[in-house]
Order: structure tokens, then sequence, then C-alpha cells
């Protein structure tokens, strides 16, 4: 709420005191909150007559209509009567209370005639006749505003705002280039109206501080200061997958033994999503029964070839479900992938040469020498002279990797049902014929 220090009237006039060493009666008018002020409203007397006040104490509470505005006392004093009550509306200069100084006689305080208060305009100080002179000079404004084809705007530099057009409009100001413009670029603005009209004294506007900026090629831009960050130690991340090495020589007999027979085209990935199949409905007893038993694979013209070449697998109905909190229920989560790696010889044997050994042999094949050939000695012998089986080294086994993975990296390590699935696949591929009919 604004707060606006009234300025009271001193009223020098016999018959308000009971001795003529006692201070004059001062008027309180009805003051003006802004120069387009007519008229006011009392809200509320935040005294009582016959209560004293001291200096910047609020007297009563005024409301225009833009605001409701606290009205504080200039000086020391007691308000002596109240001529107009809360509610009651007046227009500005209108008496609307009568103050008195400590030691004033207040019992007798009276409104003063017409003709004591043009006597007592003689006792006012310079600086409030200045204000009257102020007041009476101001012309009246007019009842309706004129019309704004009618403003001469040739001599304008800037257009008006809204504010300054309708306070030109209302007080019928025609000739704008009488006005004495103080903003920028010659633009006129409000307090010039009312400048111009005496209702406030000019002030021109401030200068704008500019300042002119160096090209951008020449600003030299602040560097961050450069932080020296400790080292954090990296967590490694957990794998999303887990994996086994599955002999598969069982299998790619099988499968060459029942092409022959049957003169069918029985791919390595038939097999192993058939395991997959099975393993899954040993796993889950919610699987389906269907042929592919929640197995997708495709099948192209490599997996029908000799050397096989791996395959990719979708896995459903074996990730756990999701809980969603929108929807308060448990949706299905995305199925894992089992991709199964092209089929490598594991090799048996063990090099007896140490890593220093191989190191020689690999400078001095890079130096030129060639390599020597060991001899093989040949004993002869009247023993028995056929070939003992037991006792040659086996061909190397063909492997493949299982590799199953999907989720967040390390949930699928926890996941119970997914290690358990990816053994019984192993145990199938080892074990084809347990898939066969």
């Amino acid at each position: 709420m604004h707060r606006f220090f009234a300025r009271s009237t001193k009223a020098c006039a016999a018959g308000f005191h009971t001795s003529a060493s006692r201070a004059a009666i001062s008027r309180f008018n009805m003051p003006a909150m802004s120069p387009t002020m007519t008229e006011g409203t009392i809200h509320e007397w935040k005294l009582k007559e016959g209560d004293s006040f001291s200096a910047g104490d609020v007297l009563l509470e005024l409301e225009t209509d833009k605001a409701q505005i606290d009205v504080e006392a200039p000086e020391d004093g007691i308000l002596a009567k109240i001529v107009l009550g809360n509610g009651e509306k007046a227009a500005v200069n209108t008496p609307i209370a009568l103050l008195a100084e400590e030691g004033d006689d207040i019992s007798n305080v009276e409104m003063p005639a017409a003709e004591e208060g043009s006597g007592a305009t003689a006792a006012t100080t310079s600086e409030e006749s200045k204000q009257t002179a102020v007041e009476t000079s101001t012309p009246t404004q007019p009842s309706e505003p004129m019309d704004h084809h009618d403003l001469d705007t040739s001599k304008l530099k800037k257009p008006l705002s809204p504010a300054v057009l309708s306070l030109v409009l209302k007080n019928h100001i025609k000739d704008l280039g009488a006005i004495k413009a103080s903003g920028p670029g010659g633009r006129i603005l409000k307090g010039d109206v009312l400048a111009h009209l005496g209702l406030i004294p000019f002030k021109p506007a401030p200068k704008p501080t500019t300042s002119a900026a160096p090209p951008r090629d020449q600003i030299v831009f602040a560097k961050p200061a450069e932080t020296v960050k400790s080292p954090k130690e990296e967590k490694p991340l957990l794998p999303n997958y887990i994996s086994k090495q599955v002999t598969v020589d069982n299998l790619f007999s099988l499968r060459n033994q029942l092409n022959s027979q049957n003169r069918t085209n029985v791919s390595v990935n038939d097999f192993i999503a058939k395991a997959a199949a099975r393993a899954l409905q040993d796993v889950v007893s919610k699987a389906p029964a269907s042929p592919t038993g929640g197995i997708i694979h495709n099948t192209d013209a490599t997996t029908f070839t000799e050397s096989y070449k791996g395959g990719s697998f979708k896995i459903f109905n074996l990730a756990q479900p999701t809980y969603d909190f929108i929807t308060d229920s448990y949706e299905s989560s995305k199925p894992y992938q089992l991709n199964v790696s092209s089929s490598k010889y594991a090799s048996s044997t063990k090099s007896t040469k140490s890593s220093d050994d191989e190191m020689l042999d690999l400078i001095g094949y890079l130096g030129g020498a060639k390599p020597q050939q060991q001899s093989r000695a040949v004993k002869l012998t009247g023993g028995d002279a056929r070939i003992d089986f037991s006792k040659q080294s086996k061909a190397p086994s063909q492997q493949v990797e299982l590799k199953l993975q999907g989720g967040a990296p390390g949930k699928i390590l926890n996941d119970q049902n997914a290690n358990v699935f990816l053994d019984r696949v192993e145990y199938y591929v080892r074990n084809p014929s347990e898939l066969t009919v």
C-alpha cells in the first residue's frame, strides 16, 4: 500500500482559540494523489477526534480509482475535528479535517467561513503560496476528449505512446510541436505533457549510457580456471550376457546321418532351435507348447553348408516380467537373444616349446633362417606291425560358443532361469539324440 505525506493549510482566524498566544488551527484538505486525480474517497480514519499524533503517523486510508493509499501526518499535532467520515467522497483540496497543536483549545472548533479562509491565506508560507499559484494556473480539463484527427503531428519525430496520446486528447492539446520533448530521439513522454500543462516542473530524461564494443575478433574471452580432477577408480562394467563352450561333434554326426538316411536338409540351427525350445519348456512352466516353443530364428543358405557359420535366436517368455507403475501391472520384458558362434576346432595338443623358444624361432624366421626339420627314426622290429589306434592322438573336436544376452548390465547374471536355461541348451546340444523322435 502506498504512503503519502499530506500538507495541511494553516488558517489563522480569530475565534478559533481562547488566547492569542496559541497556535493557529490547520485545515486538512483532500490531498491530490496524482496529477489527474479530481476526487477521492475516505476509506477509514485511523485516529479519532482528540487523538494526538506524531510526524509520519498514518492519519487515514484514502481510496482512489486506482489504489488505496495511507496518508501520513507531515508534523506533530492533534486531530481536532473530522469533517468527512468514513466512506464519504470529496473533491481535491476540499477540507476533510481540522488539525491543532498541543495546548490548543479544541472544545469549540468550527469550520471557518469562506471570508475567513480568504483572510487566512495571508499567513501561509511562501512555499504553500507557490503551490496554490500553480494549482490556480492549471487549466481546467475539458469534459470530453478531443478527436485524434485534430492533432498536428507534422512536427513529431517519434510516434506517441497510448498513455501520452490519451493525455493529449483529454487536455485538448492540438499543437504537439509546442511540447518540449525529452525522450530518446525526440520522443514526447508523459512527463513532458504534464510539464507542458504546468502540473510538474520540466525535467529532461537522463542520457542513455552506451559504449562502443570492439570487433568480435578483438574480444578476448576469459578462460575458465583449470580444475585438477582427482583420478577416479573406474568401476568395471558388468556384462549383460552369459556364455558356454559346447562341443558339437555328436550333433554334426547325427545331422549328417539323418540327412543321408531320410534324404532331408535339416540344418544345424534347426537342432539348436529345438534344443532351446526343449530347454525353455524345462525351465518355464508356462512356455508355449507350439513347435517353435517361443524360439524364433532365421534360416538361410549358409545354415546348410558343411562348415557351420553360427546363428541367432530370440528367446521369449524367459526374462522376468517388468512392473509398470503407471498401469500397476506386470508387462512382458524384451526377449533374450541366444547367439551361437561359428564352429571352430578345439586344439587338443599343446606346444612343447616355451615362449622364449618360440620368440627365437620367430626372430630367426624374420632374419631369413630356414626352419629345421627334425628327423624321425623308424625302428625295425619283428613284433606286431599293426596300428594301435588306442595310442593314436584323436582328431580335434568342433566347438561353438552359446551366448545368452539381454537386459541391463549384470541383470542376467542373477537370473536363475537364464542360467538353468543355458545349461539345458548345452545338455541337448551335447546329446542331440534327445531331440529326435
